[in-house]
């Protein structure tokens, strides 16, 4: 398990006392002790400010949001087989091994699956950033809604969501993800997602969709 800010400041406290009780129960003291304690407690010094800026700067996700809406799995039955069964196992993925609380997939002007906590009306339509995000074919990651002006787009794919990844597909059709939290999807999460969508996106041309 790697280091966090916390630990690292613990560390370097600890170092710290030791050193100094080490050179306190020292009888004789030599200059080349002197400056092995010296570069000792610079050390320790050094690790503890490293851990207040690691600290500082290190992303921290929200807590879970209480959410509106229900646990559901809704799809276009209309669609072929081969692509339920691909967006079936993705959604299921993606909401079990992520942070996701809610997915909604939509393809020119439908919104062909929704799934996790959503509401019971299907009329989410896409606005300016789900517009954005698949002319320019780039994920739009959205860390914390609550200071974004343009929050009012997502409130028909669930109300007060705290984070939000928008993933293109192809130039009309894009992934929805809401997060249970603030900051709570990974660089690694947004990888393989995306990646996930270039498979879709070949499904989707095999089918003509």
């Amino acid at each position: 398990m790697g280091f966090n800010g916390k630990s690292l400041i613990s560390v370097g406290v600890i170092l710290f006392i030791f050193q100094i009780a080490n050179f306190i129960s020292i009888e004789t003291i030599t200059p080349e002790l002197e400056r092995a304690q010296v570069l000792a407690a610079i050390a320790s010094l050094i690790i503890i400010l490293i851990g207040f800026l690691f600290k500082q700067f290190q992303p921290i996700a929200g807590e879970k949001a209480v959410l509106k809406g229900e646990n559901m799995f809704l799809f276009d039955k209309n669609m072929p087989d081969e692509v339920i069964d691909e967006l079936a196992w993705g959604s299921e993925a993606i909401l079990t091994s992520t942070a996701a609380a809610a997915i909604l997939i939509h393809n020119d002007g439908v919104n062909i699956l929704r799934r996790g906590i959503i509401t019971s009306s299907n009329d989410f339509k896409p606005g300016e950033t789900c517009l954005r995000s698949i002319k320019d074919m780039k994920l739009i990651s959205l860390a914390n809604t609550k200071f974004y002006p343009g929050r009012d787009e997502f409130y028909n794919f669930c109300a007060e969501i705290p984070s939000i990844l928008v993933v293109p597909i192809n130039n009309k059709a894009f992934i929805l993800i809401g997060g249970w939290s603030a900051k709570c999807f990974t660089k690694s999460d947004e990888k393989w997602i995306n990646n996930w969508s270039k498979k879709i996106n070949n499904i989707f041309s095999k089918n003509k969709i």
